[in-house]
C-alpha cells in the first residue's frame, strides 16, 4: 500500500518517459470556454469593489440628502405665515385668504392652550383678550365692518371689566 504522502520514486526510464510529455496542450474552443465558466462560477474573475466608487456614492447620496433638505426648507418658508404676513405686493384676494390663514391659525393655536391646560392662566387671557382687541381695532380704523367691530371692542371692554 502506498501513502499519499511519501515521495514517489520513479525510475530513470519512467522519468525520461516523463521528461518527453509535452509541458503545454492546445484546448479547444469548448474546452477553454468550460473552463472559464467554472472559474467565474467559483468566483475567480469577479470584479473587486473599489472603495472610491462606494465613497462616491455615499458622499452623492448625502448631498442629494442635504439638497433636499435645503430645497424644502425654504418652500416651507416661502409660504410660511410669517413670510406671506411681511409681503407688501399681495392682491385683495390674498390678503383675504392671509387673514383667514392667520385667523385659523389662531384658533388653532387658542385651542391647543385649551386643551392642554385646565386651570385659567390669567396671562393667557390677557394676550388673548390684546390679541383681538387688535384685530378689532385694525378693523375699525379702516372701517370695514360697519360698525360691528366697535360694538365688539366695546362688548369685550365691559366684560373684561366684570371679571
Amino acid at each position: 500500500m502506498h501513502d499519499e504522502n511519501e515521495p514517489i520514486e520513479y525510475t530513470a526510464a519512467e522519468r525520461a518517459l516523463f521528461d518527453a510529455l509535452p509541458r503545454e496542450s492546445e484546448l479547444n474552443t469548448l474546452t477553454e470556454q468550460r473552463l472559464v465558466n467554472t472559474l467565474r462560477a467559483e468566483g475567480y474573475f469577479r470584479a473587486r469593489v473599489r472603495r472610491t466608487a462606494s465613497l462616491v456614492a455615499a458622499a452623492a447620496a448625502v448631498a442629494c440628502l442635504v439638497a433636499g433638505g435645503i430645497a424644502g426648507y425654504q418652500y416651507g418658508m416661502r409660504n410660511s405665515l410669517e413670510n406671506r404676513l411681511s409681503q407688501t405686493n399681495l392682491s385683495l384676494n390674498d390678503r383675504v385668504l392671509l387673514l383667514q390663514r392667520a385667523g385659523s391659525a389662531y384658533v388653532r393655536a387658542a385651542n391647543g392652550y385649551a386643551d392642554a391646560t385646565t386651570r385659567v392662566d390669567s396671562t393667557a387671557v390677557e394676550v388673548a383678550q390684546q390679541i383681538l382687541m387688535g384685530a378689532a381695532q385694525a378693523v375699525a380704523r379702516r372701517s370695514m365692518d360697519g360698525g360691528l367691530t366697535v360694538r365688539l371692542a366695546r362688548a369685550m371692554q365691559t366684560s373684561g371689566a366684570t371679571q
